[in-house]
């Protein structure tokens, strides 16, 4: 609903909300999140992917398990080296997959990368084209091209 006192207030959006619901829908095949810790939980497709598909899975758990209050909003980033130790990938895989994603931004207070809300969408675009699955939010399915 458009504001009658200040239609200036209607282009306010919120830089970092989720959609959840896409962003499960492009997850739940890979990856789950363990509900007493919040670490995250590889399913077997995950294990399947082309090593440097799972930077951008990784990455949008990090915001999933934030969105559900694992991870605090200053933590959602995090380093090369920690995610070469998380997936057990060669650091420098890890490094030329985050710094070839349009997605992935760098933090620029400690160097750690994540993917901004605003950029969500582009991160799952990106996996579905790595992946050739394609998600749906409407009827919730999965297809594969």
């Amino acid at each position: 609903m458009i504001s009658k006192e200040d239609p200036l207030t209607n282009l306010y959006v919120e830089k970092d909300k989720v959609d959840r619901l896409r962003l499960f829908l492009a997850l739940k095949h890979f990856v789950g999140i363990d509900k007493s810790t919040g670490e995250p939980v590889f399913l077997e497709e995950f294990y399947e992917m082309e090593k440097k598909k799972k930077v951008i899975v990784y990455l949008l758990y990090r915001r999933a398990a934030s969105a559900l209050g694992h991870i605090k909003d200053h933590q959602i980033g995090i380093s090369i080296r920690d995610i070469s130790n998380v997936l057990n990938m060669d650091y420098n895989v890890v490094r030329d997959e985050v710094n070839k994603s349009e997605s992935i931004e760098k933090e620029k207070e400690n160097g750690r990368y994540y993917i901004p809300g605003d950029n969500l969408e582009n991160a799952i675009q990106e996996l579905e084209h790595k992946s050739g699955v394609y998600y749906s939010t409407e009827k919730n399915t999965r297809k594969i091209k």
